[in-house]
């Protein structure tokens, strides 16, 4: 009868514990190539929303500064238009520049592709997510404010300006047209609109200036 083969258990555990070990260290591998292809992603995500900003930040320059000229020509029409004799000429001229209302466009195409990727949940600075959430919410707070703006110029004023005006020959009305108690209502509650959305134009370029001036590029 041949006897019983001896079992190396030391050689058979410490090739245990080499295969054991190999299989961690890949695993550790991976884990940091998938950490480190996380944050490539995350910080060009930042990338983009920090370009994203700069542009929105010239969008609401120009529109803040075309909001100061119309509400400028406003507070002068208002007052024109409670003074007699009345400059019909001058009255009818303010009264047509001021169909010039813009339209504010503010884009969030960096900010959408962070959020609906996903990959905003890989984002390690927890301050930076929250000021990028919030600056984006504040965008839909001047866009909220600049909505009502439009609503009240094109349920109002425009309406009034497309009927009474003469959009053809660009002659001046009567003055009874840019002197009644309903055109200077309008204008009142355009003013008022058009002042509150102008400082919360002001408001937004502080916080977005803040935000730049925190996460500019290198």
């Amino acid at each position: 009868m041949r006897g019983t083969k001896k079992i190396d258990w030391l050689n058979h555990f410490l090739e245990f514990i080499v295969v054991v070990i190999g299989i961690l260290l890949a695993f550790q591998l991976n884990t940091c190539r998938e950490d480190r292809q996380e944050r490539t992603l995350v910080d060009s995500h930042v990338t983009n929303v920090i370009e994203e900003t700069q542009f929105n930040k010239n969008q609401i320059q120009t529109s803040l500064k075309a909001s100061e000229k119309l509400l400028g020509k406003l507070d002068s029409l208002i007052k024109i238009t409670g003074r007699e004799p009345l400059d019909r000429s001058t009255a009818h001229i303010l009264s047509m520049e001021l169909m010039a209302l813009d339209y504010m466009y503010l884009k969030r195409n960096a900010y959408n592709s962070l959020v609906e990727t996903g990959d905003i949940r890989f984002m390690e600075n927890s301050q930076l997510q929250k000021d990028i959430i919030s600056l984006y919410e504040y965008y839909n707070w001047l866009e909220g404010t600049d909505t009502s703006t439009r609503t009240s110029y094109l349920e109002n004023y425009l309406p009034y300006a497309t009927e009474q005006f003469d959009l053809i020959s660009y002659q001046p009305q009567v003055a009874e047209v840019y002197t009644n108690k309903l055109f200077r209502n309008y204008l009142s509650v355009y003013q008022y609109s058009l002042r509150h959305r102008l400082q919360k134009q002001k408001d937004l370029l502080t916080i977005v200036d803040d935000f730049l001036d925190n996460n500019a590029l290198k």
